[in-house]
């Protein structure tokens, strides 16, 4: 029997690059596409083909479980009807960054700034409830940035992995750290050297709520602490 995984297939695909999951993808078939999409954000980090391929492929039934319970509560009814989105061409980072010192509105157009970077957008139609947690996760992957203090250098995009895993179990997080340990992508160091570090990660997205549990867009005239409180997002401590 096919895992609920194989039961979800990306919207999007790039036959040149062997960027295809087919509808009922055995699991060897979504490992090969996942690792194929790896490779591509690599080098291209912000590459939305890749990145609906590799959550599609080896989270799908996560992001179903997700969207299941999302389905229960009111909050979670609005947000999968709605369907809010902080993608580029929806936010005014210029707007934002007027805002108060120390609103979560402010410090994302700042982190935008800083990075030298912009939202990620979406070429694709959103299908269903799936494909829209996708997208939605991915657009607000810059404000756990902010939220979790990690960095954006390799060592602290692993941190916000090993968050990621301990918060939602996804398996692209394990794929990204695993491949991150063997190829040593960006300069990382040997992994045992921040091994402290991803553990210490791992165990504050554990012990916080659930990352879908609040509407973002709602939220960026709070400030970033009452976010992190709203969260229960344990303070981040030094780790060697």
């Amino acid at each position: 029997m096919q895992s609920s995984a194989s039961q979800f297939t990306s919207p999007v695909s790039r036959a040149e690059d062997g960027l295809y999951l087919p509808e009922g993808a055995s699991i060897f078939t979504r490992l090969r596409t996942a690792a194929r999409a790896l490779r591509v954000l690599e080098k291209h980090p912000d590459d939305p083909v890749a990145a609906a391929l590799l959550n599609a492929g080896l989270d799908g039934d996560i992001y179903r479980r997700q969207a299941s319970e999302l389905s229960k509560t009111d909050f979670g009814r609005a947000l999968l009807a709605e369907r809010p989105t902080l993608q580029k061409g929806s936010v005014d980072l210029v707007a934002l960054g007027k805002l108060p010192e120390g609103t979560v509105g402010r410090a994302f157009a700042e982190y935008f700034a800083k990075n030298k970077i912009e939202p990620f957008s979406s070429p694709y139609e959103i299908r269903n409830e799936v494909d829209y947690l996708i997208k939605w996760y991915r657009e607000t992957h810059d404000l756990h940035h902010v939220l979790t203090g990690y960095a954006t250098d390799a060592v602290g995009e692993m941190e916000l992995q090993a968050f990621a895993l301990g918060n939602l179990g996804f398996r692209v997080s394990v794929m990204i750290l695993g491949f991150a340990a063997l190829l040593r992508p960006h300069g990382l160091p040997p992994m045992w050297k921040y091994w402290s570090r991803l553990e210490a990660a791992y165990r504050r997205g554990k012990a916080s709520n659930n990352l879908f549990t609040v509407r973002y867009d709602q939220q960026l005239e709070s400030t970033v602490e009452e976010l992190r409180a709203a969260l229960r997002i344990p303070a981040l401590r030094e780790v060697p």
